[in-house]
C-alpha cells in the first residue's frame, strides 16, 4: 500500500486518510493509519502530509493504554513489536501513553481532555477489567477501541484476558472494532489453538446471537463479553500453522459447542429469538448451532493483509526433538466425523468452509502447502475385503450428504479449499471415479461416475495430487478440477495400505482417463510418479486431446513418438 500511495498526489492521499482513518466507521482504521504514516515518512517533499497525519491527528486523537506485564512492556518500549513500533514513535509518550500503574495515581493527573480513539495494548497476563478504571477518566465523545495483543510465545492466547471482561460493568458498551495480533517478527508459528482464534469458546467473543441465546432478557449487557468483529495479523508474512488446527477446531464444534447447547436446551435456559422460526422438524439447539456457525463464517473476518505463505507443520512429539516438518492440512472425512455431523445435524458444508478459509482475507498469498483427506482407508488390520467395504461405506455416507445438503440436489460438493492467489500446491487422497467403487445397483454406478468433490480455483498453476486407489488393475478417472489457469498436473499415485497386503504376481496396469467434469484449458504438462513393482499407467491419447486441449504430449510422455499412437504407457 505504501508503494502505491507514492504515485498519488498529496491531495488524494489526504482524501484517502479522511475516508479510511478519520471517519468513525472506518474499517481497519489503525492499520490504514500505520500505512499512511509510513508513506508520509518515506515520501519526499511530503511535509504537509507529515504535519496533517502525525501532528494534527495522531498527537491529538489517539490514546494508548498499555496493560501488558513488565517484560512485554519493556519489549514494547524498545520497539521490538513490529506493528506497535510503526506508530508509537509519533505519539507523546508522556501524555498519550498510559500504563496500568499510572491509573493508580491521582485521577486529576491522569484525566484526558478528549479521547476520540483508544488503543488498548495487552498480553496473556493482562487484566482487561482495568479499562473500567480508565474510561471514567477519559472525557470521550466516542468509544472507538482497537485492541492490540502482543504475542511472544507459540502458545499465547488472547482468549483468557478477553474472558476477564465478562465481569466488567462497561462490557455492554464495548465492541472491539479490530483485534490486532502483534509479533516480534513476520515469520510466525502457531499451535492448534491459533493464539485463541480456535478456542472452543471463541463464539461467545465474536457472535452476537451467541450472547443473546445464552443471556436472559433481564440481564442485558451484564456478564456478556465484548463483540470482536475482526482479527487482523497486520505484518505476518509467513504463517506456520499446526496441521491439525482446523480439524481440531471443527471437532471442538462437534463436541464442546453442541454439548453446551444441548445442556442449555435440557435446562430450558435459552432466551430464544423469535426469528429462529421453530417448527416441528427442527429443534432449538439445531437452529442455534446453524445461526452461530453462519455468523462465524459470514460476519467474523480473519485478515492477513501481508501474508505470502501459509505452511501447515507437524512438530515432533519425541521428548528430545523439536523438529518441525512441513505437511498438508488434515481434513477428516471419515465415517466417524460424517456420522457425528449427521447425529448433531451439522452440515458438512461448514467443514468445507472452514478448510477453505472462507472468512480469511489473504490478498497477497502465493504459497500454500495443501490438503490431505482422511477417509476410512487407514486401517492397519483386517482383510483387504473388510477395508474395501469400510471405505465404500464411508464414501456412500459422504455422497448421501452431498445429495441432501446441496441446494440443487447434486451428488457432489463444490469447494474452494485453495485460497485465490496460490500458484502451486498439493492434494493428497483425492477421490476419483474407479471401477471398484461400484456397488451392485445401476443407480449407485451412475452417481459414482461423477466427482465426489469439485474444486475451483482461478490462480493455481501447478497441482500435485495423490489419488486413492482401492485395488490393483483398477481404472481411474481424474475429474472434479475446475482450474482454468493450471499449467501442470502431477499425479503421485500410491497404493493404499490394504492393497499393499495383496500378494499378486502380475504387475499393476492402471488405465487413467479424464472426463468432462474438468476445466483445464491451459494444462500443458502431465506428469506421473513411478508406481511400485514396475507398475504402469495407460492413457488414451484421444481422451487426453479431448479434455486437455493444450497438453504437450511429447514433453509429458517419453513414450510418445507419433500422432498415430492410440495409447501411451508411463
Amino acid at each position: 500500500m505504501v508503494t502505491a500511495l507514492s504515485y498519488l498526489p498529496t491531495e488524494l492521499v489526504q482524501r484517502i486518510f479522511e475516508f479510511t482513518v478519520a471517519e468513525a466507521g472506518s474499517q481497519y482504521w489503525l492499520y490504514n493509519l500505520v500505512n499512511l504514516i509510513e508513506f508520509s515518512v518515506c515520501s519526499t517533499g511530503g511535509g504537509s502530509i507529515t504535519e496533517n497525519f502525525l501532528t494534527s491527528y495522531v498527537k491529538k486523537n489517539l490514546i494508548v493504554l498499555d496493560l501488558t506485564c513488565e517484560v512485554t512492556q519493556n519489549s514494547i518500549l524498545q520497539m521490538e513489536y513490529g506493528f506497535l513500533r510503526r506508530f508509537l514513535p509519533y505519539i507523546d509518550m508522556n501524555a498519550q501513553y498510559i500504563r496500568a500503574a499510572d491509573l493508580k495515581t491521582d485521577t486529576d493527573q491522569t484525566r484526558i481532555l478528549e479521547v476520540e480513539k483508544l488503543i488498548v495494548v495487552f498480553d496473556e497476563f493482562s487484566d482487561l477489567k482495568v479499562i473500567e478504571t480508565f474510561l471514567p477518566l477519559a472525557d470521550s465523545t466516542s468509544k472507538i477501541m482497537e485492541f492490540v495483543f502482543c504475542i511472544s510465545d507459540i502458545k499465547s492466547s488472547f482468549y483468557s484476558p478477553m474472558e476477564k471482561l465478562h465481569a466488567a460493568n462497561i462490557v455492554a458498551d464495548i465492541d472491539i472494532n479490530t483485534l490486532y495480533l502483534d509479533f516480534l517478527n513476520t515469520n510466525v508459528y502457531s499451535d492448534q489453538n491459533f493464539f485463541g482464534v480456535f478456542n472452543p469458546d471463541i463464539f461467545q467473543l465474536i457472535n452476537k446471537d451467541y450472547r443473546n441465546f445464552f443471556s436472559k432478557t433481564g440481564q442485558e449487557g451484564k456478564g456478556r463479553p465484548p463483540i470482536c468483529k475482526k482479527i487482523c495479523f497486520p505484518l505476518v508474512e509467513t504463517l506456520n500453522l499446526d496441521y491439525m488446527a482446523l480439524d481440531s477446531f471443527f471437532n471442538s464444534i462437534l463436541r464442546t459447542l453442541t454439548t453446551k447447547i444441548k445442556k442449555f436446551e435440557r435446562n430450558n435456559e435459552f432466551d430464544v429469538d423469535k426469528n429462529l422460526n421453530l417448527n416441528s422438524t427442527t429443534t432449538v439447539a439445531t437452529l442455534i448451532i446453524k445461526s452461530i456457525l453462519r455468523q462465524f463464517f459470514n460476519d467474523f473476518h480473519i485478515n492477513f493483509p501481508n501474508l505470502v505463505a501459509l505452511n501447515f507443520i507437524k512438530t515432533s512429539t519425541h521428548p528430545n526433538s523439536n523438529k518441525v516438518t512441513q505437511c498438508c492440512n488434515f481434513i477428516d472425512l471419515s465415517s466417524y466425523v460424517l456420522n457425528k455431523c449427521l447425529s448433531e445435524n451439522i452440515s458438512i458444508n461448514f467443514l468445507f468452509q472452514l478448510h477453505s478459509l472462507k472468512n480469511w482475507l489473504v490478498p497477497k498469498i502465493k504459497e500454500f502447502t495443501g490438503h490431505k483427506f482422511k477417509y476410512d482407508e487407514t486401517t492397519f488390520s483386517g482383510s483387504p475385503e473388510r477395508y474395501i467395504k469400510s471405505l465404500r461405506g464411508n464414501l456412500k455416507i459422504l455422497q448421501e450428504m452431498a445429495i441432501n445438503e446441496t441446494n440443487d440436489g447434486t451428488c457432489y460438493f463444490r469447494v474452494k479449499l485453495i485460497p485465490e492467489g496460490v500458484e502451486k500446491t498439493q492434494i493428497i487422497n483425492w477421490i476419483p471415479y474407479a471401477s471398484s467403487f461400484n456397488d451392485e445397483t445401476a443407480k449407485q454406478k451412475h452417481h459414482l461416475k461423477r466427482p465426489m468433490i469439485c474444486l475451483k480455483n482461478n490462480s493455481l498453476k501447478s497441482l500435485t495430487i495423490k489419488i486413492i486407489r482401492i485395488e490393483k488393475c483398477s481404472s481411474i478417472r481424474i475429474q472434479g478440477f475446475y482450474l482454468p489457469k493450471l499449467n501442470e498436473l502431477f499425479v503421485n499415485n500410491t497404493l493404499c495400505d490394504a492393497t499393499q497386503h495383496q500378494k499378486e504376481e502380475s504387475n499393476d496396469m492402471s488405465c487413467i482417463e479424464f472426463t468432462s467434469w474438468n476445466e483445464l484449458p491451459q494444462c500443458e504438462k502431465l506428469g506421473f510418479a513411478p508406481l511400485e513393482d514396475d507398475s504402469n499407467y495407460v492413457l488414451n491419447i484421444i481422451n487426453l486431446q479431448n479434455h486437455l486441449p493444450n497438453l504437450n504430449l511429447r514433453e509429458s510422455f517419453p513414450t510418445f513418438f507419433d500422432e498415430r499412437q492410440k495409447f501411451v504407457v508411463v
